[in-house]
């Protein structure tokens, strides 16, 4: 049995791990900093874990849940229905959707006074659009963005675009002028079909709840297991992948390679494309085209208990920075008091900024939300993760996403920045292109059962398509209702 190197364990790196050596594969697993789990993990600090942000897990995240099922650890999540929605200078005043994924409660989210009725209604209609929108449209779904899209309708107004835009920057972490409508659309569409509950989230942090079972189960299957080692370059030889140059404490290690799996991030995948690599490999000089930006976390630990924050995601509209957060004091045990959580989906604007400064200019945005909140801050933990920027899923990346496998034979891609029907940055796009990985080397291997990767389902399209049509008259009575209330 060939000996398979996997560099990189994050989530990804994992799952294609456990994989194989299920499969009785010889894997050493390497890892460049001193804990498992890249960026669906947490960072120690004094004592407590820092996370890269609040994480949420879908009820149509199949694969996740079958893995967390395998790890016995279903009971280290909560379900969440509820997704308040504040104003700047309305506190304590939250409007809530509930549930707002599900056609059950329609009516309910309708009244919930976050838009005005009509608007709201036209916010659901551009979800149901886009949703039935042609499988054959993929081509043109990746070449527009959301905002193309929806500006594109004649249901189109301002304020429900505002809402579009708000709500995907804080789901996904990319604007919606900037995200693809066909990733828009496979998510709305896993969703809809799979909308209870609205999502789960883990009730303490992603090292301890989520990380640690997975490494345990790689540890009891034999899986070698080395942190430090940080990949620096790819030896090539007679047009493979002959060894792995790897800096180990400051000390350059050269190491053997029949098998690699590179389930690294997407910007450090591209600073290992040099000469030698792009010589027999030109097509993965296409991943330079793909684009990394941070996603700020703030950590924010209250003097007291704020009783009129509620225990569900908050979203702060019309914020600078695109803030959400989330009230971790609530849920995890151990704290007394507000520990807010606190998400920067848009940090554009803060880039040259020292930290300092870039976490009071957040900290001042969040204030426009929660009345006197600096003097209510004991710590204050500012993460801006320059170092570990999330892939964004840009109009017209699809075509230069890589896929598992590569021009380089014995040379395999995990990461969710591939392709695979998750098309999204996320835990289950890193699960299954973790589970794509691993099937694609199995198969080469011809060793073990098959890999089985799970497709979260969806509503036949002539469905959508039916619904669309027969509520076309009431989305253009609800434009019509937009248009008489805003004229006067």
């Amino acid at each position: 049995m060939p000996q398979i190197s996997i560099v990189g364990a994050g989530l990804s790196g994992m799952v294609t791990a456990l994989r194989l050596r299920e499969r009785g594969c010889d894997v050493t697993l390497y890892e460049a900093s001193s804990r498992l789990g890249g960026k669906a993990g947490a960072d120690s600090n004094s004592g407590r874990y820092e996370e890269h942000g609040y994480h949420i897990f879908p009820a149509w995240y199949m694969n996740v849940w079958r893995l967390v099922d395998q790890l016995g650890i279903r009971d280290h999540f909560i379900d969440c229905h509820d997704f308040a929605q504040l104003r700047p200078g309305q506190f304590p005043h939250f409007r809530t959707l509930h549930d707002f994924t599900s056609a059950r409660y329609f009516l309910r989210n309708l009244f919930s006074g976050v838009l005005s009725v009509p608007e709201m209604y036209l916010f659901f209609y551009s979800v149901l659009d886009l949703a039935s929108q042609p499988y054959r449209y993929r081509a043109l779904l990746d070449q527009i963005s959301l905002t193309g899209f929806f500006r594109s309708r004649f249901y189109r107004t301002e304020t429900v675009a505002d809402e579009l835009q708000d709500l995907m920057l804080k789901g996904i972490s990319v604007p919606s002028y900037i995200v693809s409508a066909m990733t828009t659309r496979a998510v709305m569409r896993f969703w809809m079909k799979n909308p209870l509950p609205m999502f789960r989230i883990l009730r303490g942090n992603l090292q301890e709840f989520w990380i640690w079972p997975l490494q345990r189960e790689l540890e009891r299957l034999g899986c070698d297991i080395r942190t430090g080692y940080c990949l620096t370059r790819l030896r090539i030889n007679h047009r493979r992948v002959s060894s792995l140059e790897f800096d180990v404490g400051g000390t350059q290690r050269e190491i053997d390679a029949t098998k690699v799996v590179l389930a690294i991030p997407v910007e450090k995948l591209q600073q290992l494309l040099d000469d030698e690599v792009y010589g027999i490999a030109p097509g993965l000089s296409a991943v330079q085209h793909l684009r990394a930006e941070p996603m700020a976390a703030l950590n924010l630990y209250l003097r007291s208990k704020l009783s009129s924050i509620p225990k569900a995601h908050v979203n702060l509209l019309d914020s600078r920075f695109g803030l959400s957060f989330i009230d971790v004091s609530q849920i995890w045990t151990g704290y007394g008091n507000t520990v807010l959580n606190v998400i920067a989906s848009d940090m554009i604007s803060l880039r040259g900024l020292s930290e300092d400064q870039a976490a009071e200019a957040l900290i001042e945005d969040l204030g426009r939300y929660l009345p006197n909140i600096k003097s209510e801050i004991a710590e204050c933990v500012f993460k801006p993760h320059i170092e570990q920027p999330l892939f964004m899923n840009d109009v017209g990346a699809w075509q230069f996403r890589p896929k598992a496998r590569t021009e380089i034979a014995n040379l395999y891609l995990a990461g969710d920045f591939c392709q695979s029907h998750i098309d999204l940055v996320s835990m289950e796009g890193a699960v299954t292109c973790g589970l794509e990985a691993a099937e694609a080397l199995r198969s080469d291997l011809e060793v073990g059962n098959p890999i089985e990767i799970l497709k979260p389902s969806e509503y036949a399209r002539f469905l959508l398509l039916l619904a669309k049509l027969l509520l076309i008259p009431f989305a253009a009575i609800a434009k019509l209702a937009t248009l008489v209330f805003h004229s006067r």
